[in-house]
């Protein structure tokens, strides 16, 4: 998403390019303390809980945070992907990448952990900026970005609701794998 939004911003939002790039800067610095906190909460309550919450507040945040962007206004654009990247991306990646690992046994955790994580990036990194880039030039409109981000966030979440949880797993011990 990061990628695609500072294209759009440049492209359609006329905006220089540099203030999403600068954007993507701070919310990754930001990022140094959200995914310690997201972790600890997630050792605290649950990955499952804390990874619908989160989830759920990127789908309510979707509409306001691309409607904010598309404003064009330099500091609230740059407030909307700053948390953006923080809620939608680094926060879920700290509780996926512990639950993914606690997800399978020792004995093939590597395999079915890359596996996982391969599809899942071919599905959201590689055909997400190009199926956003197409709905925009079809529609000339920021809405279906926004409907991307609320789709993958009801994927993410229906996969969490599913998902056993798995905190205080013992990864060495193979019985004690989903």
């Amino acid at each position: 998403m990061q990628t695609f939004l500072v294209g759009y911003i440049a492209t359609n939002l006329l905006v220089s390019k540099s203030v999403p790039t600068t954007a993507i800067v701070y919310g990754s610095l930001l990022g140094f303390a959200t995914v310690p906190l997201v972790g600890m909460l997630g050792d605290r309550f649950g990955r499952r809980p804390v990874y619908l919450a989160m989830t759920a507040l990127t789908i309510v945040l979707a509409v306001p945070m691309m409607a904010t962007i598309a404003a064009g206004h330099t500091v609230a654009l740059s407030v909307a992907m700053v948390v953006g990247l923080n809620i939608g991306v680094l926060g879920l990646f700290s509780l996926e990448s512990v639950t993914m690992a606690e997800m399978f046994g020792s004995r093939n955790r590597f395999t079915q952990l890359a596996v996982a994580k391969e599809i899942g990036g071919v599905l959201a990194t590689a055909i997400g900026p190009v199926l956003a880039a197409t709905l925009t030039a079809v529609t000339g409109h920021w809405w279906p970005i926004a409907a991307m981000l609320i789709a993958y966030s009801l994927i993410t979440f229906a996969a969490a609701y599913f998902s056993p949880e798995t905190r205080g797993r013992d990864l060495v011990r193979l019985e004690d794998a989903v």
